[in-house]
């Protein structure tokens, strides 16, 4: 069976949505702005303003990171992993199928981490992922691995 995964991070705002926010937040600023100038505190006013950049500066940020992907592919006789950056990056590592191990190393705080592991190589998958879902990840990627080594031919001279 054939195994084609993207895994993207997750990200809890759209741009369109992060706009209302820190339009909302400077709204909310610039009314308090106005209170102070009215008081006569008129340099708490740059302050707010670097507030309000700085907010819009956070979620740019977030959201240009959503922008990167992992995709892994078990085609033929190879499990490639694909990585783009969100800088548009990409690198390929290509694993032989037939001796690649899914390893799911499980840390004393209740994390995961997943490495595809084959002929000396390792590779670690979906590092930007939580920990139940790379748990998902590792289970479907081990099925599929199953299901490939069960149906492809063997590899023993003993066949």
């Amino acid at each position: 069976m054939p195994l084609d995964l993207t895994l993207t991070p997750n990200r809890s705002l759209a741009p369109y949505h992060m706009r209302w926010v820190v339009g909302g937040v400077a709204v909310i600023f610039g009314l308090g702005a106005l209170r102070f100038l009215a008081l006569g505190a008129w340099p708490v006013l740059p302050f707010l303003a670097l507030d309000v950049g700085a907010l819009w500066w956070a979620f740019r940020a977030s959201n240009a990171t959503g922008r990167a992907l992992e995709r892994v592919v078990l085609a033929d006789d190879a499990l490639t992993v694909t990585r783009i950056s969100h800088h548009g990056v990409r690198r390929d590592v290509a694993l032989e199928a037939y001796w690649t191990r899914v390893d799911v190393e499980e840390t004393p705080l209740g994390d995961a981490h997943l490495f595809l592991t084959g002929r000396g190589r390792r590779v670690r998958v979906g590092g930007f992922l939580s920990a139940d879902e790379r748990r998902e990840v590792a289970k479907v990627i081990a099925a599929a691995l199953s299901d490939y080594r069960r149906y492809s031919p063997s590899t023993s001279s003993m066949a």
